[in-house]
C-alpha cells in the first residue's frame, strides 16, 4: 500500500518509506506550503530523529526556515501554527499505528491540514520524480529551535477550572502526552495518578492505541485501586483521548461528545440561541437525541480530521467528536485536543458533581456495538464487500455522509473504509442488545462469506 493516505503520510518505516523518501518529501513540500516559515515537531520513536535530519535537509534546500519544536504532541504544532502564524507544521509521528510505523501530519497556514485534494497528492506525484540533481535554485534556509513549553502549558489552562475535589489517572502510554504532562498537572497536587509518562519508543506498557484490546487494563485497575472519579489514557501522539469512569468501565467516545455539547451550550446560550455540535455519522442516535433536549443543534459529520475540521469552519460549530475519541474545538483553531478534552471532562464532574457512570447512563438509550475492523489487504475486495452489501440491505434507508449507513425501523449500521489502515469497518445498533448482537454476528458472517 502507498504510504500517500487521504490525510496524512504514514507506512512502516524504513521498509515502506525511507530517508531518502523523507528528503524528496521536504524538497516537495516547498511548491505546496505557501511561504518559508515551517514549525515541526515529533513524537519519541525511534525513526523520528533521522526522518527530522533528511525532512529538514530538503527543506532547508528548499529555502524554508525551520523552527524545531522538538518532542511535542501533535496538537502543539496546531497550537504552534495557530499562534504564531506559521505558513505550515508538521508533525513526524505514526500517531497510534504499533512499533515500526512513522508518518507526517502536514498543516498549512492557519492549521488547515494538508490533505489529498490541497497538496497531498501533488507531494506524492513530485516524491516519485524529484532528482537529486535538480535541487530548488533557492537561498538556503536554516533551523532554529523553538521553546513553547510556557507558552503551550499556559494557553491549556485556560480550559481548567476548579476541580480541586477531583481524582484521576492519567495514562501517557509512553507517548508524546509525557511531554506535558507533569506540567500541565502541576496544580492537580496530589489527585493526579500519573503511569507511563516516559517516551518510549518501544511502547512498554502497551501499545499507543487506546482503542486496542488490552491498552486500558492498566488505566482501569488505577481507577479502582485509587478510587478515582476518571481515567485518560491519550494515544502515541496525544491528539486523542480515550476514558474510562468510576466504575473501570470504557466511555463509548460518542458518549463524550454528547457532554462536551452539553458544557459548551450551557456556556454560549447567552449569546447564541442554538449551538451547533458536528456527531460521527457512526456515533449512537442516542447523543444526538440528547443534544437536542439540551437545546443544541447536532449535524452530522463524516470521520477524519480534515473533513470534520472543514465542516466545523464552514459550520461555526462548536465542538466536534469522533468515534476514536478525537475531540475538536472552535477555538481551538478548529483543531482536535486530547489535553483541551481532559480538562473540560474534569470541569462537568467537578461542577455537576456527579458520577461519570451516572452521566454516561443518563445518555445511553440503545445498544450499540462500537466499531468492530475486518482486515481488508485490498480496495478493490472492500469496494467489493460494500457492493454486496448494498444489494442485500437495498430495502434499508441509506445514508452517504461517511460510508453507507443503513437505517432501519429499530436498527441501524454503517460500513466504511478506514482511511488510515487495510480495514474495513462497521457499528451496529440497535433497540435492544439482543437484536444488536444477532445483527453483529449476521453482518461479520456475511463479510467474511464475502471474503472467500
Amino acid at each position: 500500500m502507498s504510504i500517500f493516505k487521504s490525510n496524512d503520510i504514514r507506512g512502516l518505516y524504513p521498509k515502506e518509506w525511507d530517508s531518502d523518501t523523507a528528503y524528496r518529501i521536504g524538497l516537495a513540500l516547498s511548491v505546496v506550503i505557501q511561504g518559508s516559515r515551517i514549525v515541526i515537531g515529533r513524537d519519541g520513536r525511534n525513526s523520528s530523529d533521522e526522518i527530522f535530519t533528511f525532512l529538514t535537509k530538503g527543506l532547508v534546500e528548499s529555502g524554508m526556515e525551520i523552527s524545531d519544536l522538538g518532542i511535542v504532541d501533535t496538537p502543539a504544532v496546531y497550537f504552534s501554527v495557530g499562534t504564531y502564524g506559521f505558513d505550515g507544521g508538521i508533525m513526524i509521528t505514526a500517531s497510534h499505528n504499533p512499533v515500526g510505523y512513522n508518518g507526517l501530519k502536514l498543516t498549512g497556514r492557519n492549521a488547515i491540514p494538508i490533505v489529498s485534494e490541497n497538496g497531498l497528492k501533488r507531494i506524492e506525484e513530485m516524491v516519485g520524480s524529484i532528482s537529486h540533481n535538480s535541487k530548488p535554485n533557492r537561498k538556503r534556509g536554516g533551523i532554529v529551535h523553538f521553546d513553547i513549553q510556557e507558552a503551550y502549558v499556559n494557553y491549556l489552562a485556560k480550559y481548567k477550572e476548579d476541580y480541586s475535589d477531583l481524582n484521576a489517572v492519567f495514562d501517557c502510554s509512553n507517548g508524546a502526552a509525557g511531554r506535558f504532562a507533569s506540567q500541565l498537572l502541576a496544580d492537580f497536587q496530589g489527585n493526579a495518578v500519573i503511569i507511563n509518562n516516559t517516551i518510549d519508543s518501544q511502547f512498554p506498557a502497551h501499545g499507543p492505541n487506546p482503542s486496542a484490546e488490552g491498552s486500558i487494563d492498566q488505566l482501569r485497575e488505577k481507577v479502582l485501586e485509587s478510587g478515582s472519579a476518571v481515567g485518560f489514557c491519550f494515544d502515541g501522539d496525544a491528539d486523542r483521548v480515550v476514558m474510562v469512569d468510576d466504575k473501570g468501565s470504557i466511555v463509548s467516545p460518542d458518549l463524550v461528545t454528547a457532554l462536551l455539547g452539553q458544557y459548551f451550550t450551557e456556556k454560549e446560550k447567552m449569546s447564541s440561541p442554538e449551538s451547533k455540535v458536528l456527531v460521527d455519522i457512526r456515533s449512537s442516535n442516542a447523543v444526538s437525541e440528547y443534544l437536542k433536549t439540551i437545546g443544541a443543534l447536532p449535524l452530522k459529520c463524516p470521520a477524519g480530521h480534515a473533513r470534520i475540521k472543514r465542516m466545523l469552519r464552514e459550520e461555526e460549530a462548536v465542538c466536534a467528536g469522533e468515534l476514536t475519541g478525537h475531540y475538536y474545538y472552535r477555538d481551538n483553531f478548529y483543531c482536535d485536543s486530547a489535553w483541551i478534552t481532559v480538562f473540560i471532562l474534569l470541569n462537568i464532574l467537578s461542577s455537576t458533581g456527579e458520577k461519570l457512570s451516572y452521566l454516561k447512563k443518563r445518555i445511553m438509550k440503545y445498544a450499540f456495538s462500537g466499531e468492530i475492523s475486518f482486515p481488508f489487504e485490498s480496495s478493490g475486495k472492500q469496494e467489493q464487500v460494500i457492493s454486496q452489501l448494498l444489494e442485500r440491505y437495498s430495502t434499508a434507508e441509506i445514508e452517504q455522509v461517511d460510508g453507507f449507513r443503513f437505517n432501519f425501523s429499530n436498527w441501524w449500521f454503517i460500513v466504511r473504509k478506514s482511511g488510515t489502515e487495510p480495514l474495513l469497518r462497521i457499528v451496529v445498533e440497535a433497540e435492544e442488545s439482543g437484536e444488536m448482537e444477532k445483527r453483529v454476528k449476521s453482518l461479520s458472517k456475511e463479510i467474511m462469506e464475502f471474503t472467500g
